[in-house]
């Protein structure tokens, strides 16, 4: 292994976090730039984690950043313009979920990082947690044998002003994008591709979607209920059904899990406690440094492929409630 150069693109809460988590991963990584529309942003950033190079033009960030693989973590509806301008630079990309709008547009990403040989991965942090990793385990061991039944929701209630990316369209909006990507991840890592999609929602005077339900269909005889809501602050555990018991993710199932339990139908019952330091981020950033070390271009277990199968899915329930953003598409 090695120490990489880094460098964060939107120094927003996430990247806060992200920065933080850095300091758990061995070897040590640096932070070598941060960009920033705004000049104050950037400062207070590099100063809190003691970076020297700051930049509020991105042009600049990538030109004279030096940094090996940028981290992405500004609103939605930037991501593909600041992914495609790193990967034809030859600067690798952790790019925040969702990785782009739509599936054409990663399409788009992953020939340029093909064509470059560069490393591309969204930043699904979940897959790499291990409430995740654990979750896997049980399926794979067909614990509780044949999926039947999953159902998964994430709600947060996000202040309604104009001012807020939550509820703005030319920033991507809406509670599918920011919150029902994680349990479109989830049925898709479980289940696969949807041969049925049905979906609702109730859209804001704006058009973006401030609630969505989902229901899925697999060619497996499997479904999956899923909801994301930024009307309520109302969590529960995540639930996977099988034709042998039930595996619940407790709450939150999408962050920190207090734990797994299983209950089996023969009445057997396996309960696994979990926690970890920080927020849980350097786990997707050991992955990252794993692929670099070895010339990967993308993660076997965040791979292309899985990313662009969610944004599919979303696409085509975006496409049925009615939420478009324009000519970003």
């Amino acid at each position: 292994m090695k120490n990489y150069k880094w460098g964060i693109i939107g120094p927003g809460n996430i990247a806060h976090h992200f920065a933080e988590d850095m300091k758990l991963v061995k070897p040590t990584q640096k932070l070598e730039a941060v960009f920033s529309d705004h000049k104050k942003s950037a400062n207070e950033f590099a100063d809190k984690f003691h970076i020297a190079k700051r930049f509020t033009n991105l042009d600049d960030f990538i030109g004279k950043g030096s940094v090996d693989i940028a981290y992405i973590a500004t609103p939605h509806a930037l991501h593909y313009e600041q992914t495609k301008a790193c990967l034809q630079n030859k600067i690798a990309v952790l790019c925040e979920k969702p990785i782009v709008l739509n599936h054409e547009q990663l399409y788009e990403l992953i020939t340029i990082a093909a064509l470059n040989k560069t490393f591309l991965m969204e930043a699904m942090w979940v897959r790499f947690l291990p409430s995740f990793t654990n979750l896997l385990k049980l399926i794979n061991e067909h614990t509780i044998g044949q999926i039947t039944r999953i159902k998964a929701s994430m709600a947060f209630k996000a202040p309604h002003d104009d001012s807020n990316r939550f509820y703005d369209p030319e920033k991507g909006g809406g509670s599918l994008l920011d919150l029902g990507v994680y349990c479109i991840f989830l049925s898709t890592v479980l289940a696969g591709k949807p041969s049925v999609i049905k979906a609702i929602g109730k859209l804001s005077d704006k058009k973006i979607d401030e609630a969505c339900s989902v229901l899925l269909n697999y060619n497996n005889h499997a479904y999956a209920i899923l909801e994301s809501s930024l009307l309520m602050n109302q969590n529960e555990p995540a639930h996977i059904n099988g034709t042998k018991g039930l595996i619940k993710i407790l709450d939150k199932w999408y962050e920190k899990s207090k734990g797994i339990k299983v209950e089996l139908d023969d009445g057997k019952k396996i309960n696994i406690p979990l926690d970890w330091q920080g927020h849980g981020l350097q786990f997707e950033i050991e992955e990252v440094i794993n692929c670099l070390f070895r010339n990967k271009i993308e993660s076997d277990l965040m791979p292309h492929e899985l990313s662009c199968s969610v944004l599919s899915t979303m696409d085509e329930i975006r496409n049925q409630i009615g939420v478009f953003y324009g000519q970003k598409e």
